[in-house]
């Protein structure tokens, strides 16, 4: 006991010196500005200052500034029982700010309101109370709080909008009741406040409320104007370009909505979007038999989007129509850019009501192509069913080729060059009336209006689950640039790969930039099952560019480029179109400068003063002036401000078509003077870097080469067109370069390659023979990993390359980021085919978890595994080589699953 006592002793006699030290250490974190610090050590205190209000005003602060709200108003509770009846303002502030953080306006309202009593002069408690009445849809005290305070801060412009959001909600309550005359008054007040911050939205949206008020008043004309300021206003809701329809529509004016856009569809029956927002509307408000009328009309004129499609399917529905809802269930799938398992269900339970189980059974199946399967983790299928090579890979074994489809893939954004001319032949081609034309856009907005209403063009974004399907399961595919890197040639599958122009630059491995060349173009080659090409000089560089030599296995045709065709066969009567469209005066030549683009992909590069001062130039001569920047820089080009008079044609204008009505044509490394050399006309090469492109890109024609005019500056520039302006005839250097460039472009190619590609028909047609060797030998060498020797590797390949042998090597594509690898590569002969390897191996889920169970075991569990894994690795050589024949090959990467198990896949000849 006594040792108890003692010890009660030593704390109350210790107790004096821990008070003093935390004093000490609660100065040192007022130094430091440490909030919790000090908060923790000034309650540690309380037995020294437990009795002043001041004390825990102080606490109360620091936990405010903690944000612990509920802490800091327990402790102003204490401060104020504390004060008795002097309780000072800056006490009582922070108890209102507490309440507002808490979300206790009425609270937060009362404590604020005996502040202003004590001090009104007070602007900030006058904004706090605002807000607070504001919070609670209190908008007359608001409003009354607002003013007070404007009168204290007139300068604070920031609160006209406050205010007149109060008054339009005033407003908005008292029109809802009717009141039109006092809710016209409030909205007339929050017009005169949001005018002062030039607040479009909200001076749209009062607008059309008063507008409102005067229609319900019958005054008809009142309420037009009205409107149109509100569409002047509006940014929102696009009422510029579907009318007041759309704010009636946003609020909820069902009855008005409809009226306007019947309206609207008076003034322009023409407009699908208008017809779709009526049918949309009718069919929101259970109207489906009359939404079934304007979504009909809406497709009529534009069959693009999915979504609409299946609006008008499910309408049919509703309405018991199953055979109608049948057929737009089916184009809603056909369209659908993502795989969506409820649209094929819906399809298939109509099917069903209609009796038609087998059909719906498949259509079943359908649905649950991307499902997990039952041997399948749930964790691997999260993993793996997006990417996008897995989803190809099980559309490539679910769907069968479609006879009667085409799919087109174009460079760039648009439905252009030879895959369009080749599809615009088609289209207009009874023979291929029952055809479905699959075309691969970015955008649906750069599809043309005369394309959107036929039924059997089907339009799929690239990315898409459409777009993957659509490759597995179309028989026809032309393309002039490259597929997805996952893409492989189905056997049966025939793939014309056009290519988009004479190789004026360097491509593929020719490139100073590309040390093992292109995977994507070397693929397609090795895919395609038609390769043309318009000349000799392409036949020279095309096939070693892109490492095809010996080893291809599709036709190689010598013909002229389809899309040429538009140019030399335009009619008078398509030119004169082509001249009043553009606003292009017949009176006058017309001269078109089309330049290419500069600096890398991703960093594309022009030189806007240098072409305002050209066009500036070029526009004062007496002519038309047409300019086209490539596709590549026009996002570059968007902000240049070019001169008034420069016509620069819309998008939807083929180049080609262009051609057919340039006098002159100005351009500097750009491949489009090989199509415009066709005509004969005169050609200018506006080369004034030359030195820097030539060093940057590389360039395969030497200056000496080129037909037309060469010029390096302005002044020749200038000087030159007017020269061609009065001498247009070719001379000898230029008709040897038609003839060496254009041999085959007489404007019946696209016919010619329609007879080939889809009928088989070769007459007419010169074929490159195939270079013979003595045998076709493959080796996969992958990263030529440490312990390869690659001098010998490289001594030998070259001596085979000599022995007459074909000879090809797959490298990866990480391999030239390898310095020393690549400088010894760099001694293989040119004419050894580099064959790129990059991208991911395409493979079902299935085959996806064999390759995972074998690489981490080293075998197989059973024999659907193993046939799984040997699919998956046979898929793989079609990816990688098409039908390419090899008498053998020889793995360099014999410790890897992947090489190993592709090698075991490739057939040779003697097997």
């Amino acid at each position: 006991m006594k040792n108890k006592i003692s010890n009660d002793k030593r704390k109350k006699l210790i107790e004096p010196f821990n008070l003093f030290a935390r004093y000490i250490v609660l100065e040192l974190y007022k130094k430091q500005d440490n909030v919790e610090g000090m908060y923790r050590n000034l309650y540690k205190l309380k037995p020294i200052y437990k009795k002043k209000p001041s004390y825990y005003y102080r606490l109360a602060e620091l936990a405010f500034r903690q944000k612990k709200y509920k802490q800091s108003l327990d402790h102003i509770h204490i401060a104020v029982h504390l004060s008795g009846n002097h309780i000072n303002n800056e006490l009582l502030f922070l108890k209102s700010k507490c309440l507002i953080q808490l979300g206790e306006s009425n609270n937060a309202i009362t404590c604020l309101k005996e502040l202003l009593s004590a001090k009104p002069n007070q602007a900030s408690v006058w904004k706090k109370l605002a807000d607070e009445y504001q919070k609670i849809n209190q908008w007359e005290n608001a409003t009354k709080s607002l003013k007070s305070y404007m009168k204290l801060k007139p300068k604070d412009s920031k609160t006209n909008i406050q205010l007149a959001e109060c008054y339009q909600k005033l407003g908005d309550n008292t029109l809802t009741e009717h009141k039109y005359k006092q809710a016209q008054d409030y909205y007339q007040r929050a017009i005169k406040y949001f005018n002062k911050e030039k607040h479009a939205p909200s001076l749209a949206k009062i607008n059309y409320k008063l507008g409102l008020i005067q229609l319900n008043k019958n005054e008809s004309e009142k309420a037009s104007r009205l409107f149109d300021m509100a569409i002047q206003y509006d940014n929102k809701l696009n009422s510029q370009r579907f009318g007041i329809g759309v704010f009636h529509e946003h609020f909820k004016e069902w009855d008005y909505a409809i009226m306007a856009y019947k309206i609207q569809l008076e003034n322009n029956d023409n407009d699908a979007e208008l017809y779709f927002k009526l049918g949309s509307l009718l069919d929101k408000l259970k109207k489906p038999e009359a939404a079934v009328d304007y979504y009909e009309k809406a497709l009529e004129m534009d069959k693009v989007r999915s979504p609409w499609h299946f609006a008008l399917a499910n309408c049919y529905e509703q309405l018991g129509d199953y055979e109608n809802a049948i057929t737009w269930y089916e184009r809603t799938i056909a369209r659908q850019e993502k795989h969506r398992p409820g649209n094929y269900r819906r399809l298939a339970n109509v099917l069903r009501l209609q009796n038609r189980n087998e059909e719906a059974l498949d259509y079943y199946k359908e649905a649950d192509l991307f499902t997990r399967p039952g041997d399948i983790s749930k964790k691997f299928h999260e993993k793996n069913i997006t990417k996008p090579e897995i989803r190809y890979a099980i559309n490539y074994e679910f769907y069968s080729l479609n006879n009667k489809m085409i799919l087109y893939r174009s460079s760039g954004a648009r439905l252009t060059d030879n895959p369009y001319a080749i599809f615009n032949h088609l289209i207009n081609d009874t023979d291929f009336k029952d055809y479905v034309h699959i075309w691969v856009v970015e955008s649906f907005n750069v599809v043309p209006d005369e394309l959107r209403s036929l039924d059997n063009i089907i339009f799929v974004k690239k990315a898409s689950d459409a777009y993957r399907k659509y490759m597995a399961c179309a028989k026809y595919i032309i393309c002039n640039s490259k597929l997805e890197d996952y893409f492989i040639r189905k056997p049966n599958q025939l793939y014309l790969q056009t290519s988009h122009g004479i190789f004026y630059k360097t491509m593929g491995r020719d490139q100073t930039r590309s040390s093992i060349g292109s995977i994507g173009g070397t693929r397609n080659l090795l895919q395609a099952t038609h390769i043309i090409m318009p000349n000799n000089f392409m036949v020279s560089k095309q096939p070693r560019c892109y490492s095809i030599e010996g080893i291809n296995s599709g036709q190689i045709a010598k013909i002229g480029y389809p899309r040429i065709d538009a140019t030399l066969n335009a009619s008078d009567a398509i030119k004169q179109d082509l001249q009043s469209e553009l606003g292009i005066n017949p009176s006058k030549k017309t001269v078109f400068y089309a330049p290419t683009w500069r600096g890398t992909l991703t960093n594309r590069k022009v030189d806007s003063d240098k072409l305002i001062k050209d066009l500036s130039s070029l526009a004062e001569l007496d002519i038309n002036m047409v300019f086209r920047g490539h596709t590549f820089s026009n996002k570059a080009l968007k902000n240049i401000k070019l001169p008034k008079n420069i016509i620069i044609p819309p998008s939807e204008f083929q180049t080609n078509e262009l051609l057919s009505i340039t006098d002159i044509l100005i351009t500097d490394y750009s491949s489009v003077f090989f199509d415009f050399l066709a005509t004969g006309r005169p050609i200018i090469h506006y080369i004034y870097d030359i030195e820097e492109y030539t060093k940057e890109r590389g360039l395969n024609l030497t200056v000496d080469e080129l037909p037309g005019n060469i010029v390096k500056t302005n002044e020749q520039l200038i000087e030159s067109v007017a020269y061609n302006l009065k001498h247009n005839k070719p001379n000898s250097h230029y008709l040897a370069a038609k003839k060496r460039f254009c041999p085959y472009d007489d404007g019946k190619s696209t016919e010619r390659i329609v007879q080939w590609f889809f009928y088989g028909k070769s007459q007419d047609i010169t074929f490159v023979d195939q270079k013979e060797s003595k045998e076709s030998l493959l080796y996969l060498g992958g990263m030529l990993s440490e312990k390869s020797n690659i001098t010998s590797l490289i001594s030998n390949l070259n001596e085979l390359k000599k022995a007459d042998n074909s000879v090809s090597i797959v490298l990866n594509k990480n391999i030239s980021k390898q310095k020393d690898k690549i400088d010894k590569l760099e001694k293989l002969k040119p004419d050894i085919n580099l064959i790129p390897h990059g991208g991911k191996m395409p493979k079902t889920l299935k085959e996806a978890s064999a390759i995972e169970y074998f690489n981490s075991n080293g075998e197989f569990v059973n024999n659907e595994m193993e046939f799984l894994y040997k699919r998956s690795y046979e898929r793989e050589a079609r990816h990688l080589f098409g039908d390419s024949q090899f008498d053998d090959v020889f793995n360099y990467e014999t410790d890897s699953n992947y090489w190993n198990g592709l090698r075991d896949q490739i057939q040779t000849k003697k097997d």
